[in-house]
């Protein structure tokens, strides 16, 4: 599978991580199986948080031995109980907090240090000074000490009732958090949800890696309707769905990274990484691509 370096942080990743949100789901046994099959099949970014249940505890117990074979990403700011319960509020963002989350990641991970670090969905009022903000001091500190490799922010979901559903939130807060010291960004981004598109170039142009996710997530129940009404089928190489394409597509984007997928499923894994490892659509068939989506209303923001 390709890799490309993460922004420029000096990170290899290959262009399809595994979002581990789907371990809150599974018990021991099976995130054994799918966090060792997905490193057997050659995939790198892994991508956790201390909110999605058990799955910094299920990676450090299942895979620390193999840590050495994987970039490590997971988040912060995140408020738990000592049984991992959230407390209200869910996040803070506060010196005290990260290097609280910070011990607790390193301890349940198994591991000396994480690769990349991000707050887990701020808003630019939860981080009042910009870079001189005490939480994003903290940030900076860990990574000069060697427990970070490297620093980002991870942007929310806009809720289903706001207009911007789902990737507004990105799309607004991008142009004010390029400022405030991160390496690199996690960004809600599909073929289908293109609304940060042309931001993800601006992102890439200060230096900053990009993480997609929500790639082949149906976000609208009329996605299928949309990917035929565009004439999609029509451009899927023999053998190819729906999902298939939408991955090649989301990494054909030349200031993608990596995207990020969740699953629970040996077969459904399998299936993304060979997509993956078809590697992007041809410069043609993007553009094709592109142009037809533009036809049916599916745009990408300017």
């Amino acid at each position: 599978m390709e890799k490309r370096t993460l922004g420029n942080t000096g990170l290899s990743v290959t262009v399809l991580g595994y979002g581990a949100m789907a371990l809150r789901d599974l018990d021991e046994s099976q995130s054994a199986a799918v966090l060792n099959a997905l490193l057997d099949q050659g995939m790198t970014l892994i991508d956790t948080s201390p909110d999605y249940g058990l799955s910094e505890v299920l990676i450090g117990k299942t895979i620390a031995h193999r840590r050495d074979e994987y970039i490590l990403a997971t988040k912060c700011g995140c408020n738990h109980d000592e049984q991992g319960h959230h407390l209200v509020p869910q996040h803070i963002w506060t010196r005290a907090k990260l290097l609280e989350n910070i011990e607790r990641s390193l301890r349940q991970l198994n591991t000396d240090h994480i690769d990349i670090w991000q707050m887990h969905s701020p808003s630019p009022k939860d981080l009042p000074g910009g870079i001189e903000n005490e939480a994003i001091q903290t940030l900076l500190e860990l990574k000069r000490q060697g427990k970070v490799r490297a620093i980002g922010i991870s942007f929310p979901n806009t809720p289903k009732d706001n207009p911007l559903y789902p990737a507004g939130a990105g799309y607004q807060q991008i142009p004010e958090f390029l400022d405030y010291g991160f390496d690199m960004m996690q960004i809600v981004y599909g073929g289908l949800t293109r609304k940060c598109e042309a931001a993800i170039s601006r992102v890439a142009e200060r230096g900053l890696g990009v993480v997609v996710r929500g790639v082949v997530r149906q976000y609208f129940d009329n996605y299928p309707e949309l990917f035929t009404q565009a004439g999609l089928p029509e451009l899927c190489a023999p053998g190819e769905g729906m999902n298939d394409f939408l991955i090649r597509l989301a990494i054909s984007h030349p200031d993608v990274d990596t995207a990020i997928i969740g699953t629970g499923s040996l077969d459904h894994l399998t299936e993304n990484i060979q997509a993956a490892q078809r590697g992007p659509l041809s410069a043609e068939v993007y553009a094709e691509a592109k142009r037809r989506l533009d036809g049916v209303g599916v745009i990408a923001d300017k």
